[in-house]
């Protein structure tokens, strides 16, 4: 029991010495660069299913341009 308490007495004064509770809730909780790369994966996420659209509709182009050329 009093080694219980000694012992978390002991955790909270090194905890505060080296700051580990700042560090601990830095580590934890999402913090403006964690905000700014989720973003930025959205964008690309985004970005990505653009360029596949696009690359579609190219098949699709030349598709029907293979197609014209069988008719002339």
């Amino acid at each position: 029991m009093l080694q219980g308490i000694i012992i978390k007495k002991i955790v909270n004064i090194i905890m505060k010495q080296f700051k580990l509770d700042e560090i601990l809730k830095y580590v934890q909780e999402p913090n403006e660069l964690d905000k700014k790369v989720k973003a930025m994966n959205k964008t690309l996420n985004k970005y990505g299913k653009y360029i596949e659209n696009v690359e579609k509709d190219i098949a699709d182009l030349k598709a029907i341009k293979k197609k014209l050329k069988l008719f002339k």
